[in-house]
C-alpha cells in the first residue's frame, strides 16, 4: 500500500472528511454529467437521447442519496 492510501484510509476515518470527500465528489461528477448534457443539446441530439441521458442522471442520484 502506498503512502497515499496509507494517508487515505486514515481520513476515511474521520466523519468531516469522508462528507466533505463524498460531497466534492457528487458535485465533481454532477458538473460532468451536466457538461455532457449540455453538449448533447447544442449538438442537436435526439430527444429520446436527451430523455435516456436524463434518466441516466436521475437513476445516478437516486443511487447516492
Amino acid at each position: 500500500m502506498t503512502n497515499y492510501n496509507k494517508l487515505f484510509q486514515e481520513q476515511m476515518k474521520n466523519p468531516d472528511f469522508v462528507k466533505s470527500y463524498y460531497e466534492a465528489r457528487l458535485k465533481r461528477i454532477s458538473n460532468e454529467i451536466l457538461e455532457n448534457l449540455k453538449s448533447d443539446v447544442l449538438t442537436n441530439k435526439s430527444k429520446e437521447i436527451l430523455i435516456k441521458d436524463i434518466d441516466f442522471i436521475q437513476e445516478k442520484l437516486r443511487k447516492i442519496g
